[in-house]
């Protein structure tokens, strides 16, 4: 048996489990946000496939190369990283992608509400998990 207390290296953690974790990098987390945003502003002025490109092509390549090439042991024993790998959690990519969707479209109609309102969405989908800690 291995001593308790040694940190987990890249890995032990199983693919699914890298997934998920990669997502709460911080390098992961500032390409999303700053490229969503750049996409968002291009799609403000109608630049439809510059912004699909700045908005999903960075997102994708910081994934693959955290996914295969990180480790993302340590990540995972932090508090953060137990909070994302709790199955309360799965469906909350799903509400920050609609997030994103409805921030762009609202950028695509020239429209600051939908803009905040996705933002606030994205905001919630991260958040969702600890919202029902109490109700469970």
């Amino acid at each position: 048996m291995g001593n308790p207390n040694q940190r987990r290296s890249a890995l032990p953690l199983a693919f699914r489990e890298r997934i998920v974790i990669h997502q709460i990098h911080p390098v992961k987390l500032a390409t999303d946000w700053v490229t969503g945003i750049l996409a968002g502003w291009l799609l403000w002025d109608h630049q439809i496939v510059t912004a699909l490109l700045v908005g999903f092509v960075p997102s994708v390549v910081v994934s693959l190369y955290m996914i295969m090439r990180v480790d993302l042991g340590r990540l995972a024993d932090t508090p953060f990283g137990r909070y994302v790998a709790s199955p309360r959690t799965r469906p909350s990519d799903g509400i920050r992608f609609l997030g994103l969707i409805v921030a762009w479209w609202g950028a695509w109609m020239n429209m600051v509400l939908p803009v905040a309102a996705g933002v606030a969405v994205i905001l919630f989908g991260w958040i969702r998990g600890l919202l029902l800690r109490g109700k469970r």
